[in-house]
């Protein structure tokens, strides 16, 4: 990995999620700025091994060199970063993609609906919000997930439904009377669909910005849709096996988009046409 588009990087700190996620605070070793916008994503590898397109679950800030990347251990590179330990040198390119809408953000409500590892992508979206929040009006954030146990950022969704500044609405498939007892969180039981109405949201004036399975996503978009939500204010985050993250090998072709270089996030419109999405 000479490629001089490759950055190195190390581990500095890993929190554990869930049985199979992690968050992992990354930092380059020139220590030079990385400025990267929510939504986007790095292609992240270890040397001699193949990577991962993973997106950033962080914010960037001014002068840092330092992310968070939230990764699940389901396939060859991420098990591998997975069995790393704080120290471990990987090496990334990026960042790739187009994120979510922020200039478009300012003067609107913002709905985020994201199911499970989904929210990973929505957090620095969430984050840029809060951190903006006299220019945005309404902000209202919906996360499902299987169990509490399979809820990430736990530290933060307490901390949110805390918040004045934006309305949670945390629901899971199952819940058990012993999780029901032990979460700090106001759980309900039931599919993030179900709670998509009587939010009290401007439906003309709305960006709904939508992360998790693609199932999920369609039925969701469907919903929107069905309560008056405009279609062109309407985003997804599409995932597709990125390989080079340059639009060249073709791996993550949908009909005429790449989604390493017209996505991640895509306007709903755009993408709703292709035969190979269930949207």
């Amino acid at each position: 990995m000479d490629n001089p588009n490759y950055r190195a990087c190390r581990i500095l700190e890993i929190q554990p999620e869930t049985i199979d996620t992690s968050s992992y605070l990354f930092a380059l070793e020139d220590e030079q700025e990385f400025q990267f916008s929510p939504g986007q994503f790095n292609m992240l590898g270890l040397p001699g091994a193949e990577e991962s397109a993973i997106s950033f679950s962080s914010l960037a800030r001014p002068g840092s060199s330092r992310f968070i990347h939230t990764i699940r251990r389901v396939g060859n590179v991420t098990r591998l970063i997975g069995e790393s330990e704080i120290g471990r040198r990987l090496m990334i390119r990026g960042p790739f993609g187009n994120g979510w809408p922020i200039e478009r953000a300012v003067g609107c409500d913002i709905l985020l609906v994201a199911g499970g590892v989904g929210l990973a992508p929505v957090r620095p979206f969430l984050l840029h919000c809060l951190e903006r929040r006299n220019q945005i009006r309404k902000l209202v954030l919906i996360f499902g997930a299987r169990t509490p146990d399979d809820m990430i950022f736990q530290k933060d969704l307490a901390l949110w439904q805390d918040q004045v500044e934006v309305t949670t609405i945390y629901c899971v498939d199952q819940l058990t009377s012993q999780s029901f007892l032990q979460s700090p969180l106001q759980l309900r039981v039931g599919l993030v669909t179900q709670f998509i109405e009587d939010l009290d949201m401007d439906l003309r004036n709305t960006l709904a910005c939508v992360c998790g399975p693609e199932i999920m996503m369609r039925f969701v978009v469907r919903k929107l849709l069905l309560q008056g939500y405009r279609e062109d204010r309407i985003y997804v985050s599409m995932e597709r096996r990125m390989r080079c993250g340059t639009g060249h090998c073709g791996h993550c072709q949908i009909g005429s988009k790449f989604v390493c270089q017209d996505g991640p996030i895509f306007l709903y419109p755009d993408i709703k046409r292709f035969a190979d999405t269930v949207l």
